[in-house]
């Protein structure tokens, strides 16, 4: 409402939280197995943007910027838990590292600098979207482009 009076931290029905929603092309390096109602299933990705000068590791590799298993759907769940076995590299107890071929939409509401990922980054609230056939993976999105998203 724009007559309502604005209070910090309160929302209702008079003022609602708007949020950015930007999406990237991300490559999957793995999946961890799930948990509760998802056990016996591939969940939780490992993502990746590609990094094409090489500054993280190999030149046209790519560089884990995140994780997420939000906004998988039961039949993505059940196609992911299908395929991923079929382009792995080594697996452990938790995960199946696969080949980086599997292009992913991720929707996030921005980044922030990390220590934890390679690349300087972590995704904020990150979400899949769908899945990419239509992409190869050196069509994903870039470290770069994740980067300029950092505030100075």
């Amino acid at each position: 409402s724009l007559d309502a009076p604005y209070a910090a931290g309160r929302r209702g029905k008079s003022w609602l939280k708007v949020k950015p929603v930007l999406t990237f092309d991300l490559v999957v390096l793995a999946a961890e197995w799930g948990s509760g109602r998802r056990t016996g299933l591939l969940s939780n990705l490992h993502l990746a943007a590609r990094d094409p000068d090489g500054e993280y590791g190999e030149p046209g590799g790519f560089v884990m910027v995140g994780k997420t298993f939000k906004g998988l759907t039961d039949a993505t769940l059940r196609w992911q838990s299908a395929h991923f076995p079929t382009i792995e590299t080594r697996r452990t107890a938790g995960a199946v590292h696969v080949r980086p071929e599997t292009v992913v939409e991720i929707a996030i509401d921005g980044v922030q600098r990390s220590t934890r990922y390679p690349g300087g980054v972590a995704l904020r609230f990150a979400r899949v979207k769908g899945y990419r056939p239509d992409k190869d993976a050196r069509e994903a999105d870039t470290i770069g482009a994740l980067r300029a998203l950092l505030r100075p």
